[in-house]
């Protein structure tokens, strides 16, 4: 395919996002796009779908796509079908995805992206027909991925209900006394210390890996600047920081490289796949993260945290052989959701590779096919 080179701004306009504090919200169906995505919703939207959105302050280069109406706040830039010039939507997300804005700060206090420098920079555009093949491609390999996602939302809901219904509807639950967390679980951890460790790579459970994509990242040893907790087969990682965004994390674990996770994660280690089960239902309900939320420290809504002796005091009623009976039931399920997770690692990792070689013109679109096995 035939490319042209153009200046980003000759071929898409951005328009800024529009101030909506807190206190002006009213609670409705409407997302809230700031530069991390949905951060809330509203009753009334600015912008109809479909359109871009670009983190331009703080999160700055974050792309997001949505194809309903929504209201895009004032640290973001968005981009309709109309802002687009010779260029089709999906394509243009797409080629935002892969340039390096993330790169482009020009504040140092708070990151910042502006607006002529995005729109200096030099890409390559294809005719209109090869952009949505290549569009096409691409939105292939991500509608998978939503699907497994979407599947996953519905299994937590399953769990959720049978949480509710089999182990605390039991009788025998009604009737138990309550336990604290700590006295079912380990909370102990191993630790990994980068400076005195011989491991070469971790699997590595980072902050900013489970915001990005839920997936651990492979780091090399000697690139890990402070101390982390080892992960063990049967753990659950909860985050300590900022419970108000629910990040609880059901660990793919390598067999051939040492898990570790940040420090901002508790872990909750069982010692049978059935206690995991169970656990991760506990710390999944929403009563524990009401819970959370409501026992935070610190002054600012950036850097609340929740002591690690309160989230492990929790309180629940507990009877060892039905909370067994009860993991045992939804092992299948937890099964379902480490598989679709596992198998959406590999179609990030598929369209990653994809990405840059479908824009740059360099995969011969004809032989698609042979080059997605190839990569797969």
């Amino acid at each position: 395919m035939e490319n042209r080179i153009v200046r980003l701004g000759d071929v898409i306009t951005a328009n800024y996002g529009r101030a909506l504090p807190k206190k002006n919200r009213v609670s409705g169906k409407i997302p809230v796009y700031g530069s991390s995505g949905v951060t809330d919703y509203h009753n009334r939207s600015i912008v109809d779908g479909p359109a871009i959105i670009i983190g331009r302050k703080g999160n700055i280069g974050s792309v997001f796509l949505t194809e309903n109406s929504f209201y895009p706040i004032d640290t973001t830039y968005y981009v309709t079908r109309e802002d687009l010039k010779d260029l089709d939507i999906y394509f243009a997300y797409y080629l935002l995805q892969f340039l390096p804005l993330q790169e482009m700060n020009t504040d140092s206090a708070v990151p910042g992206l502006n607006r002529n420098n995005l729109y200096s920079i030099p890409v390559k555009i294809p005719d209109l027909a090869t952009q949505v093949t290549v569009a096409n491609i691409l939105q292939t390999i991500d509608k998978k991925i939503q699907l497994n996602q979407q599947i996953d939302k519905n299994l937590l809901k399953l769990i959720d209900g049978m949480f509710n219904r089999v182990y605390l509807g039991s009788d025998l639950v009604k009737n138990a006394s309550k336990v604290k967390l700590s006295s079912i679980i380990r909370t102990k951890s191993g630790t990994f210390n980068p400076k005195k460790s011989s491991e070469v790579f971790v699997n590595h459970f980072s902050m900013p890996a489970f915001d990005a994509t839920r997936f651990p990242i492979v780091d090399a040893a000697s690139d890990i600047k402070s101390n982390k907790n080892v992960v063990e087969p049967f753990s659950i990682l909860v985050s300590k920081m900022n419970p108000d965004v629910k990040r609880v994390w059901l660990p793919n674990t390598s067999k051939e490289l040492l898990n570790v996770a940040s420090t901002e994660f508790l872990t909750f280690n069982a010692d049978v796949p059935e206690m995991q089960a169970f656990v991760y239902a506990v710390v999944n309900d929403k009563r524990y993260q009401t819970y959370l939320e409501s026992n935070t420290t610190g002054s600012t809504n950036s850097r609340q945290r929740v002591l690690p002796r309160v989230a492990y005091s929790y309180e629940i009623p507990y009877v060892k052989e039905v909370a067994q009976q009860f993991g045992f039931q939804i092992m299948d399920i937890i099964d379902m959701i480490k598989l679709n997770k596992e198998q959406n690692q590999h179609l990030i990792r598929l369209r990653n590779v994809l990405l840059p070689k479908l824009l740059a013109g360099d995969i011969d679109l004809s032989n698609i096919e042979t080059v997605m096995n190839n990569n797969a």
